[in-house]
């Protein structure tokens, strides 16, 4: 094929080849190829570069070959990550952003959609922080002002928020911090707190030691009293403490931190307060479990990512500002793109050139709406407590927190230890059993879940390793979950033993 033809008509079915793909890919599952590293790296081998000559024919036979090797996240049994499926819808509209190309980091390369990029923040502001009307009318395309920017994912959103809580407390100069009687700076969460902020702090140049986390309760919510000790303590060590922060939906037990109260505590101390709303943020959506966010509207900023429970494509994160001069504080120019005197929402990112998936959010707040997330949030929610209770009847696994959200955390019980008295050996051979169990399972490619290793307050610090289950998935129904944990307890009689022959 000529270099000229690819930017003409490649191939005539072209849409409908991928269509063919597309369908395919959603009827398998893992099975169809199961887990095998040295099989996976055998088939993708040869670093020689391409000649450019493959007819697209052909290239779409090697798509054809790749697609039962990739994780089939569709799959109604597949519960063990943060990625949702997608909207039919979506396939169409993501070919149409590819073919437009714009960047939205500028004005001038984006136009219309810069503005559609700030009434979809706008959208999102108005859900999280509940502004009057006037307050959008004001803010929303202001050139001085930004309700949040757009990001590649929760991570980028949360690196951000520390940008901006370092840079209000002390500015870009850190070493300006030693004169004035400072040996450093430091943020204050629970242990639940998402890895990202470890590699904020290390970017800023703070270093490990500046990410203190905290001790939990027994609902794995940071602990009040252990926050204020540590604010005591750091003002002792002349440690800066530059921002809070509160966790709506940790990746383990998708719990919820004292809100409130921890908004408070940083009025009180003039600290910027963050919340990390990446996983939990939709479930304002539902008027029946909004409460469970109640505090979230004090943030000073808020991180939300789309790909989880907004039902959009992987990349399209957002970190969001209560006050609309707060980006201000990272605003940078630059005299061939970025000017000051410009629209243009690069002079508040992190990130330069990135695509514009607010387009992704503008189709789906009005395809799903406000009514949809609501129900797409309590319907998820419901499963996770039926699985719950599912879990907590059988003596074969146990429960390790109740359902906040639509995460679950339990493990299942050797068969030699079920039903009784669990020490801290049965725990080791426990963790031993789900780890074997977890990778079992996903090498078989039936079902999915996917684990963690945490310590849970019934049984002090030992660490424990716990599976995890996601109910994200519109399409999981009671007999998928059913056969999950049906297929565990299978697996189980074969692990056990091969791991407990004497026991078993």
């Amino acid at each position: 094929m000529q270099l000229e033809e690819l930017f003409v008509s490649p191939h005539q079915d072209l849409d409908g080849h991928i269509s063919s793909l597309i369908q395919a890919f959603h009827e398998m599952d893992d099975s169809l190829l199961p887990y095998d590293r040295s099989d996976f790296t055998h088939r993708l081998a040869d670093s020689a570069m391409p000649d450019g000559h493959m007819a697209l024919a052909d290239y779409l036979r090697r798509l054809q070959q790749l697609l039962p090797g990739i994780s089939h996240l569709a799959s109604p049994r597949y519960m063990g990550h943060m990625t949702a499926p997608l909207p039919a819808y979506t396939g169409e509209l993501s070919r149409l952003l590819a073919m437009l190309n714009q960047n939205p980091m500028k004005m001038e390369s984006s136009r219309l959609l810069s503005f559609l990029e700030r009434e979809s923040l706008a959208r999102l502001h108005r859900l999280v922080f509940g502004q009057e009307q006037s307050f959008y009318d004001a803010f929303m395309h202001a050139k001085d002002a930004a309700l949040g920017v757009m990001t590649s994912g929760g991570t980028i959103a949360n690196v951000t928020a520390l940008w901006l809580a370092r840079n209000r407390a002390c500015g870009d100069n850190l070493f300006a911090l030693a004169e004035q009687g400072w040996r450093g700076i430091a943020i204050l969460g629970s242990r639940l707190m998402h890895y990202s902020f470890d590699k904020g702090m290390d970017l800023l140049g703070a270093g490990a030691a500046s990410v203190r986390r905290l001790p939990v309760n027994e609902h794995n919510r940071l602990c009040l009293s252990a926050l204020e000790t540590e604010l005591a303590h750091c003002q002792e060590q002349k440690i800066k403490v530059i921002a809070l922060i509160g966790v709506a939906g940790t990746t383990d037990f998708g719990s919820i931190d004292p809100l409130p109260e921890m908004a408070a505590i940083a009025r009180r101390e003039g600290v910027h307060f963050h919340v990390d709303a990446a996983w939990g943020g939709p479930t304002a959506f539902s008027a029946r479990y909004r409460p469970l966010l109640s505090g979230m509207e004090q943030a000073d900023t808020v991180t939300l990512d789309g790909h989880k429970q907004l039902l959009v494509p992987l990349g399209t994160g957002m970190l969001l500002c209560r006050e609309p001069s707060l980006m201000m504080a990272v605003k940078r120019e630059a005299p061939y793109a970025i000017r000051a005197s410009s629209f243009d929402q690069g002079r508040f990112t992190l990130e330069g050139t990135r695509p514009a998936n607010a387009l992704y959010l503008d189709a789906a707040f009005h395809l799903i709406g406000e009514q949809g997330y609501a129900r797409l949030i309590e319907e998820n929610y419901d499963r996770a407590r039926l699985m719950a209770n599912l879990i907590e009847a059988d003596p074969a696994f146990e429960l390790m927190a109740a359902p906040v959200m639509n995460l679950l955390a339990y493990r299942c019980i050797p068969p030699h230890l079920q039903g009784k008295p669990l020490d801290a050996s049965a725990n080791i051979q426990i963790n031993a059993f789900n780890i074997a169990l977890q990778k079992r399972q996903r090498a078989e490619g039936h079902s999915f879940v996917s684990r963690t290793q945490r310590a849970v307050t019934r049984y002090g610090e030992q660490p424990l390793t716990l599976l995890r289950a996601v109910q994200l998935n519109p399409g999981i129904r009671r007999e998928h979950i059913e056969a999950l944990l049906d297929e565990q307890k299978h697996l189980g009689l074969v692990i056990a033993q091969e791991l407990f022959p004497a026991l078993s």
